[in-house]
């Protein structure tokens, strides 16, 4: 598995980067959260990752912060949720937004963004309430 990256950043193209890791060119799907995080081309990066093997393709998804990698693996853990709808979810709101809506049960928030129907903001809802209990302090009152 491929855990982390570090390296030079040689192309965004939203939702895609490339990343230059010892010679080698990494392309890396990733959340407009993370991209706008990130430095300009050319400069050096750290990209925490999330890779998924299918019988088509190997997927590198970059994250600029391990909360928000650790919140797109909960998200695929959801039934009907995606690598494509997490990264929509993370794009369309942080990580302490989500965590929010989901404790506060605000389905009309979820639904907002694109591809969440109101049964997958309710199932969003019901599914993650308990994998996060510990984010819920670092979440800003």
């Amino acid at each position: 598995m491929i855990g982390r990256l570090r390296g030079t950043l040689i192309d965004k193209q939203p939702p895609w980067l490339l990343l230059d890791v010892a010679g080698v060119g990494y392309e890396l799907e990733a959340s407009m959260t993370t991209l706008v995080a990130l430095p300009g081309v050319g400069e050096d990066v750290v990209l925490h990752t999330h890779l998924t093997v299918r019988d088509d393709a190997h997927l590198l998804y970059g994250f600029a912060r391990e909360q928000e990698r650790a919140l797109f693996r909960a998200l695929i853990k959801v039934n009907g949720v995606g690598p494509k709808l997490a990264l929509a979810i993370l794009s369309g709101m942080d990580e302490d937004a989500f965590i929010r809506c989901v404790m506060d049960d605000d389905v009309k928030s979820l639904t907002r963004l694109p591809g969440v129907g109101k049964k997958t903001a309710e199932r969003l809802i019901v599914e993650m309430r308990d994998r996060f209990p510990h984010w819920e302090a670092e979440a800003p009152a």
